[in-house]
């Protein structure tokens, strides 16, 4: 009993850490919403939103979900692809973990790979790499589509910049490694069995960077991922729609633009009070008035929240029916 207890307690300074200065800011984003906003006429905003739109929010957020599921299917190396149906339990089970615990969405999004998806280490860290490259391929299109609509602030701008050269560099770098795995097996021969098994799982990763290699699957990727962030942009206008805001492609893809900037580092959990600081600058920039800017930010986190739940829902059910499939399998 004292060796577990002692390995709990060495191990997670830094995530405690983590976890200290997520709290912090959600207590200083409360504090400061608590005296700051007009939350009599928040509340009213809220009273008189049209629920049912912010309803179809949530199915409209869900729809960007398939092409998520189809997106991993495809950069899962080709002999150790998982069905549909898996997929969508490891994307689901991710999904919440990035919605609820993002400090942990790395960590977790790999192992539901190993663990529900059936992947190899090697083949769950190589899919999940290139994901956040086209992630921040997806994301460095979407400021320079609001730089675009819009007069976007300086922040935003400056984040463009850097996020796009830093993007840039590791595109050029995952492209070149994605060709040298049997180079790096040769230049294992003759080393010591360590260093000749580390430089092995180092090939298997990058024999696993198939999207890389081939332009057609790497395409149809990047496609998914703009599928996704359209999806994302309908979800924000019909949030719009609900709260009363006109709806606006341009403000709708400044939200979505300034939240890709502002959740990249896992600041709070579920990125509470950060998240809606952001939606609240983007539309005060825009000139909507602060009440109905707020209801929208609550709305919109609210909506994303519910879709995590509905996708909970469905692992509630597709789990113990896999599990049975499974067993039915294993029996002689």
């Amino acid at each position: 009993m004292s060796v577990p207890a002692a390995t709990d307690a060495a191990a997670p300074p830094s995530r405690r850490l983590w976890w200290i200065l997520g709290w912090c800011v959600l207590a200083l984003f409360t504090g400061i919403a608590a005296y700051a906003l007009p939350w009599a006429d928040v509340i009213a905003a809220l009273a008189g939103a049209k629920w049912h739109w912010a309803v179809l929010a949530v199915f409209v957020s869900l729809a960007g979900w398939p092409f998520w599921i189809l997106q991993w299917q495809l950069l899962a190396p080709k002999a150790h692809r998982p069905s549909f149906a898996r997929m969508a339990q490891v994307t689901a089970l991710s999904g919440a973990a990035n919605t609820s615990l993002p400090m942990t969405g790395v960590v977790a999004s790999v192992g539901f790979l190993i663990v529900r998806g059936r992947l190899p280490a090697s083949a769950a860290a190589s899919l999940y790499t290139v994901d956040q490259l086209v992630t921040g391929i997806g994301k460095v299109a979407t400021l320079s589509l609001a730089a675009l609509l819009v007069p976007v602030p300086d922040w935003i701008r400056s984040g463009l910049l850097a996020l796009a050269g830093v993007m840039a560099l590791v595109t050029v770098a995952l492209l070149v490694a994605a060709h040298g795995g049997n180079r790096l097996r040769r230049l294992g021969i003759g080393l010591s069995p360590r260093p000749a098994r580390l430089l092995g799982h180092v090939a298997d990763f990058v024999d696993h960077l198939e999207p890389l290699r081939n332009p057609v699957l790497g395409s149809a990727v990047v496609l998914l991922t703009f599928a996704k962030t359209a999806a994302e942009v309908l979800m924000v206008m019909t949030v719009q729609v609900a709260v009363g805001i006109e709806p606006s492609v341009a403000a709708a893809v400044l939200v979505v633009a300034a939240l890709d900037l502002a959740t990249m580092a896992p600041v709070s959990p579920g990125h509470l009070g950060v998240f809606e600081a952001t939606v609240i600058l983007c539309y005060q920039y825009l000139g909507v008035p602060l009440p109905l800017a707020t209801a929208a930010a609550l709305i919109h986190h609210g909506v994303l929240f519910v879709a995590s739940l509905v996708s909970l829902g469905y692992l509630g059910w597709a789990l113990p029916q896999d599990d049975k499939g499974q067993r039915r399998l294993d029996e002689p």
